[in-house]
């Protein structure tokens, strides 16, 4: 599943520009996957502007976002929240309507990854009309748009949102946006069976990671790689990279990538014929999921493991974990995959 002048400063005031220069440099370790750095950073920028006025109190609401993204990241969601929402009415206060947009933009990312898409969707709906001055934030309110009716197998819906995310991301010039709309492309067209245009957007997601630095997302460009080879059954391809997205991952901590390194692993084990190693990376991927509270890639890991008791003739954990997919599947709405599981479970049945 991604963003007034000082008038004058007293000597207990931070020199001006020090703190943007700060914030700077958080959001370089942020990018380059540096995640205790970028904690660092955005927690001295709070520190030096909390009490401060004028321009810095811009940098103290951005500040505070960024850093409960990170802590999110890092799985920390409590503190991700309160962050996030401190630095929503600190915008408030500010009548800084971009800023406030961000907040909510972030707030609704949380409430995606923990399966609550309509308070998501409410959230994003709330920050769009406050993004008409910043073409960047309106990219990243259409792109998770669009990842909502990804979950929710509405493609054309989806495909909608990332067009328009990628128009507004080439007007702001954002480089980085545009890579992540160019990776939510591809994954939407591999699950539609378009591999070969799904390949050319993670191939431009992918370069545009690279020269931006961006560690998290050649993580992920590398990961939706890997589900495309394992589904040309090109095995060996997509092992080597599912298992260099996870030692990504695992280096920037970012605990819900390794949740879907693990479970691409898992299925390539099984599929390859190697069950008993397939059946522990995969319940590492359920597991994973589980602590960071997201829905979709629970429900997923669930289904991967009834395939694989499937294949081992154990019918009533087959059973079980279809259940337990299907149930957060309800949650979502994800309506394609509810079919999938409900076919399943009538073939069990016959």
């Amino acid at each position: 599943m991604s963003y007034a002048p000082v008038s004058s400063s007293s000597p207990s005031d931070p020199p001006t520009g020090s703190a943007q220069l700060l914030l700077r440099t958080g959001r370089t370790h942020d990018m380059a996957g540096r995640m205790e750095d970028a904690i660092a950073s955005y927690e001295q920028v709070i520190r030096l502007t909390e009490k401060s006025s004028g321009a810095d109190r811009a940098v103290l609401v951005e500040a505070l976002r960024r850093l409960g993204v990170v802590q999110h990241r890092r799985n920390r969601l409590q503190e991700a929240r309160l962050l996030c929402r401190r630095s929503l009415k600190e915008a408030v206060r500010l009548n800084h309507l971009v800023l406030a947009g961000e907040a909510l933009n972030a707030l609704g990312g949380f409430d995606t990854e923990t399966g609550d898409l309509a308070a998501a969707r409410a959230l994003y709906r709330s920050a769009l009309p406050l993004s008409d001055e910043d073409p960047g934030l309106t990219g990243r309110i259409e792109q998770n748009l669009g990842i909502l009716s990804s979950i929710q197998g509405d493609y054309e819906d989806a495909f909608q949102h990332y067009n328009r995310a990628l128009e507004a991301f080439r007007l702001a010039g954002d480089e980085a946006g545009a890579a992540v709309a160019y990776h939510n492309i591809g994954l939407t067209g591999a699950r539609r069976g378009e591999l070969e245009e799904a390949e050319r957007y993670f191939s431009a997601c992918a370069a545009r990671a690279a020269r931006g630095g961006e560690a998290y997302l050649e993580g992920l460009c590398e990961l939706s790689r890997a589900e495309v080879a394992h589904r040309r059954q090109q095995y060996s391809v997509s092992l080597r990279r599912a298992e260099a997205a996870l030692d990504t991952f695992e280096r920037i901590g970012a605990r819900r990538g390794q949740s879907g390194a693990y479970k691409i692993i898992g299925m390539v084990l099984r599929d390859s014929g190697r069950a008993a190693l397939a059946e522990d990376r995969l319940r590492t991927a359920l597991a994973i999921a589980k602590e960071t509270g997201s829905l979709l890639d629970q429900a997923e890991a669930a289904r991967e493991l009834a395939r694989l008791h499937q294949g081992t003739g154990r019918k009533q954990e087959e059973v079980a974990f279809l259940g337990v997919a299907k149930g957060l599947f309800q949650q979502l709405n994800a309506r394609l995959d509810l079919e999938d599981v409900d076919r399943r479970m009538v073939e069990l049945a016959a």
